[in-house]
């Protein structure tokens, strides 16, 4: 009789291990799933960097693109650093920007029409996302994209 309360305080032991490591399953499975839709939600990687009057998102890895080729959309921000616009709404109807796509020999071709959409954030801007629409002729490509800031260096000083 007395081995009996120790079994069942072992069986309990075993469940409770077992319980543990399903729970470990479990969270672990939920991050492998969410994981990808997090850090691959978007078709375009690439980086911005600022200057005086505008921005430029440099856009390499990205769906359509073949190796090396990079789609480049210049935002127009006057002497506003990017970060207010940022901070701001913009609405459906996201800026129009000036775009290109380049082959890594350096050869470009400009965009009929190019349109670019932000999504507001908070905080520091290591990463902006948004989403694009850029015409070349008769072919239309549109996606969305995160991108890493790059401070311009050296800081610039605007008038």
């Amino acid at each position: 009789m007395q081995d009996q309360p120790r079994t069942v305080y072992m069986d309990g032991a075993v469940t409770l291990s077992r319980m543990a490591r399903y729970l470990r399953f479990v969270v672990v499975a939920l991050i492998v799933q969410f994981s990808p839709s997090i850090s691959f939600a978007a078709g375009a990687k690439g980086w911005v960097q600022e200057d005086c009057y505008a921005s430029t998102f440099h856009l390499r890895k990205n769906d359509y693109a073949s190796a090396g080729q990079e789609l480049i959309l210049r935002l127009h921000t006057q002497t506003v650093p990017l970060g207010a616009y940022l901070q701001g709404v913009q609405g459906d109807e996201g800026f129009v920007a000036e775009g290109k796509r380049c082959s890594a020999s350096g050869n470009c071709e400009e965009a009929t029409h190019a349109k670019i959409w932000l999504n507001p954030m908070k905080g520091n801007m290591r990463h902006i996302s948004g989403r694009y629409a850029v015409d070349f002729g008769g072919q239309h490509l549109e996606g969305e994209f995160v991108v890493k800031y790059r401070k311009p260096n050296p800081q610039l000083i605007c008038n």
